[in-house]
Formats: structure tokens, C-alpha cells, sequence
């Protein structure tokens, strides 16, 4: 990942027109990846002989390597009892609702806003799920479509976020009234769980761009960047967002990131 120090030299938004353009002269497609044009960030494939003369290029503030994420926690399947594997004909209450909004529930307020999930996607096809527009979501990754989630991480987690209820389908959410709220989707992991930092934060970007103003992250990886700590500080104190990122259940004191950044409500 590199940042740059100058916005207008990232590859991606420019016409190309820097004879010593850092992507096009080192990485192995010729072209950047743009992270976030606002925080100067693009990642780039590169051989490990050329690190140190872009770590020296006068246009570079720093370089760090990109990293893993996954998602958070594990999902685990639960035993059914014998005699409990009936049809259901009306929608569940999952546990975890009466825990954060129990009876008499806190109604959901009159503002719409924007929340984005960024997971493995969205099953935009889901009965119990609202529907989404085709410019209602971004993927980080070429061919894997932020509508499309293979692993269904993502849409388990916008299922808890805003499920439709009274539908007499599936569950009930947090936030039932899909009236009430708008989904944008950034497919921040591939659909077999795992992805890149930098491409968590280019969802995070989009994201923000889009207007949503509450960002929720069930997934982690990699240790502490300053580059990733830069954008979600600026996120959370210059474009007003709320980003919520999970701790994990391994049940330590370890730091977890991105939900350890000082800017990041850790869950």
C-alpha cells in the first residue's frame, strides 16, 4: 500500500500523465488500485527488488505491506434437537434483539440513514433481506459482484442490521423497518471469507463517499497500520461516520484490528 504525497498522483485518477508514476513504473499490471483519492492511498503489486526505490521516491510519504483479513467471529452451525427441525410459519426473534433493544423496544427514529456492511456481499435475492438497487453497493475485487455472496457472512450480518420484519419470514433485525434505513454494501472480503487490508479500506471509502453514516465490520486481520488509522480517524472526525468493527471471541486481551483504532467502536 502506498500513500502518497499528493493526492493527484494516485495511477487510478489521473490520465497517466506522470512520466514517473510509481504503478506504472513498478507494478505488475502497470496500474494502481485506487484505496482512497481523499487519504492519498492506492495499492500496487510489486517485485521486493523495487521496495526500496519506492520507499525513497520523492512523491511516497510511506509504504506498508498489505495484509489479510477475515471475517469475525467464526460461524458455527447449532445441534437441532430431534422434533425441532419442523418448518417455521412465523419469523424468529434472534436472541442477541432482546439483548440490545429489549421490551419495551427503543422504536426506530424518523432520519433515514445510510448504513453500509462491509463483508463478504449481499444475497440481493434474499426473501427476508430488503432489495437493492444496482448502485447500492461496490466490490473491491475484480469479478466478485457486492450482490453476489458466496460465503453469506455478509448477508447474516445485514440480516441482524435490518432483516424485514412482520414479513412472517425468516427473522426480525434491529432494525425491521426497511423504510426506515438504506443499505449500502461494500464487498470489503471475497466470497470465500478472506481479503486485503487495502481492500477493506476502499469499501470503507466507497462507503463513506455514498453517505453512509454508521459502517459496520465483522472482520479483522493484520496488525496496527498507520495508513488504515489515518483514513478511520479521518472518517470519524472529519465525515461524521460511526464505524463498528468486532473484537472476536477468542476471549484475550490482544489487540484486534480494526476494531482496536482509537476512532473504531470495538464490539
Amino acid at each position: 500500500i502506498v500513500k502518497y504525497k499528493n493526492q493527484d498522483l494516485i495511477s487510478f485518477i489521473t490520465s497517466h500523465s506522470h512520466d514517473c508514476n510509481i504503478a506504472e513504473k513498478y507494478d505488475i499490471d502497470k496500474k494502481g488500485r485506487e484505496i482512497s483519492r481523499k487519504h492519498q492511498l492506492e495499492a500496487i503489486t510489486i517485485k521486493k527488488s523495487n521496495l526500496e526505490d519506492i520507499q525513497k521516491d520523492p512523491d511516497v510519504r510511506s509504504v506498508e505491506f498489505d495484509y489479510k483479513v477475515h471475517i469475525l467471529p467464526a460461524m458455527h452451525s447449532y445441534d437441532v434437537e430431534a422434533g425441532e427441525g419442523e418448518p417455521r410459519l412465523l419469523e424468529d426473534t434472534p436472541y442477541g434483539i432482546d439483548l440490545v433493544n429489549p421490551a419495551p423496544r427503543l422504536a426506530q427514529g424518523n432520519n433515514k440513514i445510510s448504513v453500509c456492511v462491509v463483508d463478504t456481499g449481499y444475497d440481493n435475492n434474499h426473501e427476508d433481506l430488503p432489495h437493492l438497487n444496482s448502485v447500492d453497493g461496490f466490490s473491491s475485487y475484480p469479478g466478485q459482484y457486492w450482490s453476489h455472496d458466496g460465503h453469506g457472512h455478509g448477508s447474516h450480518c445485514a440480516g441482524t442490521i435490518g432483516a424485514i420484519g412482520g414479513n412472517e419470514k425468516g427473522v426480525t433485525s434491529v432494525n425491521p423497518d426497511p423504510g426506515k434505513f438504506s443499505f449500502f454494501i461494500g464487498k470489503g472480503l471475497t466470497d470465500n471469507g478472506w481479503g486485503t487490508g487495502s481492500g477493506v479500506l476502499a469499501a470503507v471509502q466507497k462507503c463513506v463517499d455514498k453517505g453512509a453514516k454508521i459502517i459496520s465490520m465483522s472482520l479483522g486481520g493484520g496488525d496496527y497500520s498507520s495508513m488504515a488509522n489515518d483514513q478511520y480517524s479521518g472518517h470519524y472526525e472529519d465525515d461524521g461516520v460511526l464505524i463498528i468493527a468486532a473484537a472476536g471471541n477468542s476471549g484475550n486481551s490482544a489487540y484486534s484490528y480494526p476494531a482496536s483504532y482509537s476512532s473504531i467502536m470495538s464490539v
